[in-house]
């Protein structure tokens, strides 16, 4: 029989039709590629959601992002050593080698599919899931013709590990569980760097079928699934035999993944620091919440329904927030949703101890100095004590311990405005130029509204012995140090409000304490510390009402009592005294010396609260023809407008020596 060969024509020709075919391909592959080109945003996952844990890593907010899935994004350094070997045991064991598509698993998914007469098996790789994923096509032919496409751009683009991280950010693990660290929070109550070889593998498994393999729904069949990819594992030498062996032995504990514990106040004040992570860990210590939880519990059910208390405890190590209760019951449809912790609210006498501080630092008063409790007239304000009662002289300590007014205000005036409300700013509680503008020298005795996390602030310096720390929420938020009082200073306010040191005191639980009222009992104020911690307690209404039970010492200060005398958080004395001071001059007083610029005094450091200060020269002349300079011009108004700088005042007169004072003013903070 004759055999037919292809001729050499033949030949030439099948080989220029295979070519054309091949280049044909090739070009309309090329113009597919160049007319659809990769998105930049193939690997980007989808809005994030955000985790607020307290110190022990606990729940205490868990926040949905705007399409209602939980996410939270991860790095593939992030993820621990077992989670990405795992995946790509279960998903794509190729996953290293192929070029975004894997061929001969291709081939064998369409030998199989053939052959059953439907579709049984796929051969998506991870890349192809990654495109899936993004653009949540049907799963077609068509579909996965554009997957396998995308796939080859994908490939080309980016790395191995990015395409990883993308497929750990993007898969379902159940329920709206988006992405892997999410599922490891969620269903193991732990960041994902944790997770063992099993609890990975167990991961793994869900997102090839979420439902089917939810861990607290059918255990069962999630740790068949969890064996099969340990094996697979095992088979690709990613692990050993005895770390196979030791995964199948392992016990899981799950956690159910819908269910949280809420501490929203806490939570959302988290939120609002907004530093840019998706998990943030605050430093609120949970036994420290817990007691605090308990302790505003019980003294809400004593106090009548319409009041409210709030509390800020802070750990004066650290100058984290230990506790935080922004209202007696964040359930409450009224009011429990505002946080009594960040509103502005007056602390009434609480700030007198910052007024003083002031004075001491000064060297213009020590605490045995005399002061006047009597009448005074500020400009038509006459204001009173809260017994309606003037004590006459007494010593500046005991005019703090018993919280008189009129003594404050006279120190206030005398030292200037300026002066007390630089200190509180660098004592850590700001004062807005509005605040200053609107309430004078009212702001001492409680005019000025304050927040109870900067009331706090500024109390935790005092107890530090003049450290300022501002409050930290986040442990991620650093622990900056700075001197704002003398150690001498905060010792003498200690001594003013718990009296000195005795071997009795020095093994009593030890608590300085302030309350304070502000007026029309609109709020009840207490603020102190011990040797470990500073809080301070606020009980009021919301909707701004007063109440003759409005005391801080009746409402607020059993509440800060209970907290700091608490065996968590009980401290003894240690001696703290002061060595008397001479008195520079003492407040109040006229110069003898004419003429003499009694304020602001020779040296002083002056705090600009909004890049610049308002300064009232107090002088005292003889006559009206005395002319006041600034850096050696004349003054024209009575309120100097002063930004950071150094400056001099010289005050001359005819016929009369000259004085001059220099002071420093500073951007408040620095």
């Amino acid at each position: 029989m004759k055999v037919l060969r292809p001729s050499r024509r033949m030949i030439q020709w099948a080989t220029g039709v295979v070519a054309g075919f091949a280049l044909l391909l090739c070009g309309t592959f090329a113009l597919l590629w160049i007319a659809f080109p990769l998105p930049s945003d193939m690997l980007l996952t989808g809005p994030s959601g955000a985790l607020v844990l307290d110190q022990s890593g606990e729940v205490l907010l868990d926040i949905a992002s705007n399409d209602e899935q939980r996410r939270l994004p991860s790095k593939i350094g992030d993820v621990g050593e077992w989670i990405p070997l795992a995946v790509i045991a279960a998903e794509d064991q190729a996953f290293q080698s192929h070029c975004g598509i894997d061929l001969p698993a291709v081939a064998r998914a369409l030998w199989q599919n053939v052959r059953m007469g439907r579709v049984v098996r796929g051969a998506s790789t991870i890349t192809m899931q990654v495109v899936g994923m993004k653009l949540n096509h049907p799963r077609t032919y068509s579909g996965k013709s554009l997957e396998a496409f995308r796939a080859l751009q994908i490939e080309s683009a980016f790395t191995k590990d990015e395409i990883l991280e993308a497929w750990l950010n993007m898969a379902p693990f159940g329920s709206n569980i988006i992405g892997i660290e999410t599922a490891s929070r969620a269903w193991y109550g732990k960041p994902a760097k944790h997770c063992s070889l099993s609890e990975a593998a167990l991961l793994a498994a869900l997102p090839n079928s979420p439902a089917r393999f939810r861990p607290d729904k059918y255990p069962e069949a999630a740790t068949v699934r969890r064996n099969q990819i340990l094996n697979r594992m095992l088979q690709s030498n990613f692990i050993t035999h005895a770390q196979y062996q030791e995964a199948l032995q392992e016990v899981i504990l799950i956690r159910h993944a819908i269910h949280y514990k809420n501490d929203l106040h806490v939570g959302w004040m988290a939120l609002g620091r907004d530093i840019g992570e998706p998990v943030l860990q605050t430093t609120i210590n949970p036994e420290a919440q817990r007691i605090a939880d308990s302790i505003v519990k019980q003294h809400t059910h004593l106090l009548p329904e319409h009041l409210d208390v709030a509390l800020v405890l802070v750990n004066l190590e650290t100058s984290g927030i230990a506790a935080l209760i922004g209202s007696s019951n964040f359930a409450d449809p009224r009011d429990g949703q505002v946080n009594g912790a960040t509103a502005r609210r007056s602390p009434g006498s609480a700030l007198k101890p910052f007024v003083y501080a002031a004075a001491f630092e000064a060297g213009r008063l020590s605490p045995e100095a005399i002061v006047d409790d009597a009448p005074i007239d500020l400009g038509g304000w006459r204001p009173r004590n809260i017994d309606r009662l003037y004590l006459g002289k007494m010593t500046a300590a005991e005019a703090l311990r018993q919280s008189r007014n009129t003594p404050a205000l006279r120190i206030a005036r005398d030292l200037g405005l300026p002066t007390v409300l630089s200190m509180l700013e660098r004592c850590g509680i700001p004062v807005s130029t509005k605040s200053e503008r609107n309430t004078g020298l009212s702001s001492v005795v409680g005019g000025m509204e304050v927040p109870l996390v900067d009331l706090v602030s500024g109390y935790a310096t005092l107890a530090r012995g003049g450290v300022q720390m501002p409050v930290r929420l986040l442990e991620s938020e650093p622990q900056i140090r700075r001197r704002a009082l003398s150690e001498q200073t905060c010792a003498a306010i200690e001594t003013c409000l718990v009296g000195p040191t005795n071997d009795a005191a020095l093994v009593l639980p030890f608590l300085a304490a302030k309350t304070g009222t502000s007026s029309g009992h609109r709020d009840a104020v207490a603020a102190g510390w011990n040797r470990k911690w500073a809080a301070v307690v606020w009980v009021g209404r919301f909707d701004d009402g007063g109440d003759p039970l409005l005391l801080g010492a009746d409402a607020a200060l059993p509440i800060l009592q209970e907290l700091l005398h608490h065996p968590m958080f009980t401290t003894v004395r240690t001696a703290r005294t002061y060595e008397p001071w001479e008195i520079h001059r003492p407040v109040g007083c006229k110069q003898e010396k004419i003429p003499a610029i009694l304020e602001p005094r020779d040296g002083e450091v002056l705090y600009a609260l909004d890049q610049a200060i308002d300064l009232l020269p107090q002088l005292h002349t003889k006559g009206d023809g005395a002319v006041l300079f600034l850096n050696g011009a004349p003054v024209r108004s009575e309120t100097l407008r002063l930004v950071p700088g150094e400056y001099e005042l010289r005050l001359v007169e005819h016929g009369m020596p000259p004085h001059a004072v220099n002071i420093q003013v500073k951007n408040a903070g620095s």
